[in-house]
């Protein structure tokens, strides 16, 4: 069995322990945090190299698509147009 005193030692020590792992704890969410924002950083540096370099593509795509629907309109309207000259 043990003493009081000796029960108040070891609480006392477990409670030290307790108190450097909460330390240990918060250190290692703060160094978290901080590789999270690093990596976050190079993230976006990394996505703004690749739209700089796909910039060009951006501009072909939307002259492609504006043809496109340029031709879909040409297409469509001689098709209505031949719809309405075959019921008359």
């Amino acid at each position: 069995m043990t003493s009081y005193a000796q029960y108040k030692a070891r609480r006392k020590i477990l409670k030290a322990q307790i108190k450097e792992t909460r330390a240990t704890l918060r250190a290692l969410r703060a160094e978290l945090r901080a590789c999270r924002r690093e990596m976050q950083h190079a993230q976006i540096d990394h996505l703004e190299t690749y739209i700089d370099k796909a910039r060009p593509d951006f501009h072909a795509v939307r002259a492609l698509g504006r043809a496109a629907t340029a031709d879909f309109r040409k297409f469509w309207r001689r098709f209505v147009f031949r719809l309405k000259n075959r019921q008359e």
